[in-house]
């Protein structure tokens, strides 16, 4: 039976996620800091006049690179740069649609059971602060379907900030903040998103080892 991932009690240890879900760091998604070989950004979807346009062609029309951005991946780079104001997009603090479904069929190429691979689901700790975190599992081919059926509710909660294959292979983070989602996982999965011509996948540096300060663009 496929449809949206089922929720989980608040007393589901969630792998032992549950506990690391309640550390300072992780208020606005969890993101490991070892155990996996590679890890790499999603770029969540840019859409011009209906057509999705990448973030590199958009900031090469201003002068600028991706690769020099030193901070978080999000909304603010696009601020101040003149771009077109019929852009759409990209989507904060969750994966867009278009986005995830193919990140769905791509992680399922490096899964062991595919699209049936277990998964496990939890929202950011400030969504849902002071009440525990919402928690799901499900099958990774139904993280569309999950997706679906969070923005056709009333509840008003982001699809879960972070989830990750049962059995370890890898795990996925939306930060509440940004506008990239990181992956975590093989050296093989990470080339193989990097490649992809149908997502913009960057190497950039995690969130722990960016700067604190004002986010801004080097000067031309």
């Amino acid at each position: 039976m496929t449809g949206p991932w089922t929720p989980l009690t608040a007393e589901d240890p969630l792998d032992g996620m549950r506990a690391r879900l309640t550390e300072e760091a992780a208020l606005l998604g969890y993101e490991p800091q070892d155990g996996y070989e590679d890890r790499c950004w999603v770029l969540h979807t840019v859409y011009e006049d209906g057509r999705p346009v990448r973030w590199s062609e958009l900031f090469a029309r201003t002068g600028h690179r991706i690769e020099e951005w030193r901070w978080t991946l999000s909304y603010l780079m696009f601020e101040s740069l003149g771009l077109p104001d019929e852009l759409d997009g990209p989507s904060g603090g969750e994966i867009d649609r278009d986005c995830l479904a193919r990140l769905v069929e791509i992680l399922a190429l490096y899964s062991p059971h595919g699209p049936d691979e277990p998964v496990r689901a939890a929202q950011a700790p400030i969504e849902s602060t002071p009440r525990p975190a919402g928690a799901w599992q499900g099958r990774l081919g139904d993280a569309v379907a999950h997706l679906d059926a969070r923005r056709e509710s009333d509840i008003g909660e982001n699809f879960p900030a972070n989830w990750w294959a049962v059995e370890g292979s890898w795990f996925v983070l939306t930060d509440w903040d940004l506008s990239a989602t990181e992956v975590f996982g093989s050296a093989a999965l990470v080339a193989a998103l990097l490649a992809d011509p149908g997502l913009e996948a960057v190497r950039h540096p995690p969130v722990s080892a960016l700067p604190s300060g004002t986010p801004r663009w080097p000067r031309s």
